[in-house]
């Protein structure tokens, strides 16, 4: 069973609560981009960018909604600020350690994780690829102040 991403754009509105601007802009199925979020689907074994936050108490009436729509199948909930996003070092190494385990004659495992120093080492920004960064674009271009996700199996 696959591991969806919802996420829901914000800033703060006139009146100083907070405001959704887009959603899902970042919703490819990407386990690294998970891994980095959140931790989630973590077979690289990567640091996540920050600890799981929860869902915000303060969140938009949109992300909310949205939220409670799948209220029986979430996870990991948590938020960002853009600001954390943009100033991350993504020249940084890390150690990309998932790997693929052949299990019997037909079938692997494309879930595993190797040993420490036994992984392809490489910079945050080759580990989340393009698509990533194409996205954090768009969230910035929204004008968006922060984004609250969640993911789903």
């Amino acid at each position: 069973m696959g591991c969806d991403i919802h996420t829901v754009a914000e800033r703060r509105g006139e009146n100083g609560d907070w405001e959704a601007v887009a959603h899902n802009l970042m919703s490819d199925r990407s386990y690294s981009i998970f891994a980095f979020l959140a931790g989630v689907r973590n077979y690289s074994d990567v640091d996540p960018i920050a600890p799981l936050r929860g869902f915000p108490d303060d969140a938009s009436l949109d992300a909310v909604a949205r939220y409670a729509d799948w209220a029986d199948d979430t996870h990991s909930a948590s938020w960002l600020t853009v600001k954390e996003l943009s100033k991350f070092d993504y020249e940084q190494a890390t150690e990309d350690r998932r790997i693929t385990v052949q299990t019997g004659p037909i079938s692997f495992n494309c879930a595993a994780t190797c040993g420490p120093g036994m992984g392809k080492s490489m910079t945050f920004r080759e580990f989340l690829g393009q698509g990533y960064f194409d996205d954090l674009a768009q969230v910035i271009n929204t004008g968006a102040e922060r984004i609250v996700f969640w993911f789903d199996n």
